[in-house]
This record gives structure tokens, C-alpha cells and sequence, in this order.
């Protein structure tokens, strides 16, 4: 099987949906060997928003360490094996190959989802691999998440709010006692920022399980430090360091949150101060992190970004409200798929955005540009609707005056077909939009 035969066989499995049960995880794991008993200290993430960031801080700071470091992540933005890493390394098309010819049949067997089956070639690659350390994205959720078939030393739940309704619940403690299924007897438990309802949902869901739980801004207290537009710069607390003027090119403001997971994770697993400076500093490169506010251009200033919910896009808008003073106006690309509240994003989005240019990703749960015409049509902001991405790329570039900024936003689908159509793989003072 070559690489595109196997991302030909992978890719048609979205057709089989999601499927909230750990019966084809399991099986997948138990034909392989159980290779996810094999992935060294294993770090487990769960949460609404901020999962993959906190995942890239802690995978890069064990790299600053010196232990190989695996990094399960989800969805990807431009290339598939960006899901799966070690070092910051891009499985090899080969070893996609080889491992997607092993799983054929059994796949076929089961039914098994595209999530479910990578994920299982994941730790198949991982096991092979003599890990020290496996850094776990879940997926969607937790209880039922294929990821869950991990035995983890660490279960960090990020900030959880409302996102995914119609498989974990209509309430935040629905929501929250889903995300909390991921913590196992014997594990630590971390927890960044909560709402009061969800919080008591987890710490209960802890103590069930005789986990012992830490409340990140409970014991870590962080304070802004001034900063520049692409960094982040903050001052952090914890019970046994005072970090002074920690660096991240992850310049967001929400990033404070995820750091300071990342860093009381660190800790507790004896890192030293210098790995997790430098790991957070370098979590870009060490990673391969991308589309969290990334700065593609600082000459025009554009921007790209997978926010998909109200919350993400609010803490997006207000990072860039914080640093208004860098452009005049702001050209917005947007997309998202129709299973999201898209109202409360453009709710949020208006606050800062002067135009928007509406797409409808190619993928079929995108919502289609009509759709979101409808919804920006009873207000004051004006917008475009665009046949592509690439098409509002190029009607952004004719409209873009000196100083105004483009942000793409909405989905990582939109986000992905961007970073496909600019050609851009890292910041750089100019690029032709």
C-alpha cells in the first residue's frame, strides 16, 4: 500500500460518524497487541478549548528535557501525519502506509471510525517507538473517546464550556462529567479554569476515583507581563518556582490558562525550570503547533486561526482588541461547520472585524455561505460571499489597504485551505496575500 492509497482508505471512514464506545478502540488495540500499554508516562488531555496548545507546551517541554516525546493531536490543519509526532517529527508517509495495509481488514471488520483507526496506528507507531513519554490529545469529549483506552500518570482537563452538544450533553455538568472520564485511579489530575458547575463535577469525578486533584489557579497564580504583538509574556507562581517573564510565540491571551496546565504538569513530573522555560519559548518549533493566532506575516499582518466556538472566538477577539492599536481595519475570512454555534462567533467577531468574506470549506458538515449571509445580514458590518477560500484570499488582497490586518478564523478546515492556498509554513516580515 503506498501513502495515498492508505489516506484513500482513511479518509472515506468519516463516513461512519462518530461513535461514542470504546468496543472498536478496543478491539483495534487488542489485534494490535495492545500497543496503548506501551507509551511510557502517558499525559492525558480533556477539555473544551486550549486542549492541543496545552498538549504541544507539555510535549515540547519534554523535548527541552531530553525524553522522546510522542504527540497525538486532532484534527490536523494542511497535512494528515501532522496528528501524530515524535520530537516534533511528522510520522513518515511510509510508516502511514505500512501501518494503515496492517489495519485494513480489521477495520473493515469492525466499522471502525477514521478517529478510531488512527488512533489505533498512533499507538502502534508510538509502542515501536520506545516512548518516554506519550502526549495524549482526546478527541471529542473523554469517557468514550477512543483515546481512553490509555493508562495515564497525568489527566489535565483544560477550560470546558458548551461545544459538541448533541454527544455529551446540553448542560455544562453533562459536559464536564464526560470530560472527566478520562481520569483513572492512580493518576494525577490537573485543572485549569472552570466554571463553579463544572468544576465540582470533576474534583467529584477525582475523588471517586482516589485521584489526587490539583486546581491550577488555585495554587499557580500568573500575572500579564507587557507584550508584543506574536509573543506572550507572563509571570508565574507556583508552589515551588516563581517564573519570571515566561516567553511563548503562542501570544493569545488564553494561552496564560494552558500554560500554566502545562507548567504544574511539568513540575510534577520533576522537570527543571530550564526545560520548561525553553519549552514554552520554543513550542512552535519543537511542535509544529500551528493556527492558534499564528502570525503568517507581520507586512500585511495576517493571521490564522481555528477558533470554532464562542468561547474560543471570544478569547481570540480579545487578544486582538488588546493590541487594536497595530491595524486599522480588520478583513475577516470565515467559515465553520453547521453543528456549531456560529451566531455567538460572528457575535464576537463583530466587535472587532470591519469585513467579513464568507466561505463554506469543502468538507460536508461546512455551513454553507448563504447560511452565514443570512445571519451577518441584519447588521451594520459588510461582507462578501466567496466560492472559496482561495477566492476570499484573493478579494481580501485587492481590498487590503496599508496597515489593515486579515484574520482567517472559523474551522480548521477553513483554516487548513488557507494555509494550502497562501503557501505559508512559518512567520515572515512579507508575503504576497
Amino acid at each position: 500500500m503506498t501513502y495515498q492509497e492508505a489516506i484513500e482508505f482513511l479518509f472515506p471512514l468519516h463516513r461512519f460518524g462518530m461513535k461514542m464506545s470504546l468496543e472498536n478502540i478496543t478491539a483495534l488495540c487488542s489485534y494490535l497487541g495492545n500497543p496503548e500499554r506501551r507509551l511510557g508516562t502517558v499525559v492525558h488531555i480533556a477539555g473544551t478549548n486550549g486542549k492541543g496548545s496545552t498538549a504541544a507546551f507539555i510535549a515540547s517541554i519534554c523535548q527541552e528535557a531530553g525524553l522522546k516525546t510522542g504527540l497525538y493531536t486532532s484534527p490536523h490543519v494542511e497535512h494528515f501525519a501532522e496528528r501524530i509526532r515524535i520530537n516534533g517529527q511528522m510520522i513518515a508517509e511510509d510508516i502511514v502506509a505500512d501501518l494503515t495495509a496492517g489495519l485494513k481488514h480489521k477495520v473493515q471488520e469492525q466499522g471502525a471510525t477514521f478517529f478510531e483507526t488512527i488512533t489505533a496506528m498512533a499507538f502502534r507507531y508510538f509502542a515501536e517507538q520506545a516512548l518516554d513519554v506519550a502526549v495524549i490529545e482526546v478527541g471529542m469529549g473523554g469517557r468514550l473517546d477512543a483515546t481512553n483506552v490509555v493508562l495515564p500518570a497525568y489527566c489535565l482537563i483544560t477550560p470546558i464550556d458548551y461545544d459538541h452538544q448533541e454527544w455529551l450533553g446540553d448542560t455544562i455538568e453533562k459536559i464536564a462529567a464526560e470530560k472527566a472520564g478520562i481520569i483513572k485511579s492512580g493518576a494525577k489530575t490537573i485543572v485549569a479554569r472552570q466554571r463553579l458547575e463544572a468544576m465540582e463535577v470533576i474534583v467529584a469525578a477525582a475523588k471517586g476515583k482516589k485521584s489526587p486533584v490539583t486546581i491550577a489557579p488555585v495554587v499557580a497564580h500568573s500575572q500579564m507581563a507587557t507584550s508584543t504583538l506574536g509573543e506572550l509574556a507572563v509571570h508565574l507562581k507556583t508552589p515551588t518556582r516563581d517564573y519570571f517573564g515566561l516567553r511563548t510565540p503562542l501570544w493569545g491571551m488564553y494561552q496564560v490558562e494552558n500554560l500554566r496546565l502545562a507548567t504544574l504538569c511539568a513540575e510534577a513530573m520533576n522537570l527543571t525550570e530550564r526545560a520548561i522555560r525553553e519549552g514554552i519559548r520554543n513550542v512552535l518549533r519543537n511542535t509544529g503547533h500551528r493556527a492558534r493566532l499564528e502570525v503568517l506575516s507581520r507586512s500585511p499582518l495576517v493571521m490564522l486561526d481555528v477558533s470554532h466556538n464562542p468561547n474560543g472566538m471570544e478569547h481570540t477577539v480579545a487578544t486582538l482588541l488588546r493590541h487594536r492599536e497595530q491595524f486599522n481595519r480588520l478583513l475577516v475570512i470565515f467559515g465553520a461547520m453547521q453543528d456549531k454555534d456560529i451566531s455567538g462567533m460572528l457575535a464576537s467577531l463583530l466587535r472587532v472585524a470591519s469585513k467579513f468574506y464568507l466561505v463554506s470549506p469543502q468538507i460536508e458538515r461546512a455551513a454553507k455561505v448563504e447560511t452565514l449571509a443570512a445571519l451577518l445580514a441584519e447588521t451594520p458590518c459588510s461582507y462578501q460571499a466567496c466560492e472559496s477560500v482561495a477566492q476570499a484570499i484573493q478579494a481580501a488582497k485587492e481590498d487590503m489597504q496599508e496597515k489593515d490586518a486579515l484574520l482567517v478564523t472559523g474551522s480548521f478546515y477553513v483554516s487548513g485551505e488557507a494555509a494550502h492556498a497562501l503557501n505559508m509554513n512559518r512567520v515572515s516580515e512579507k508575503v504576497v496575500v
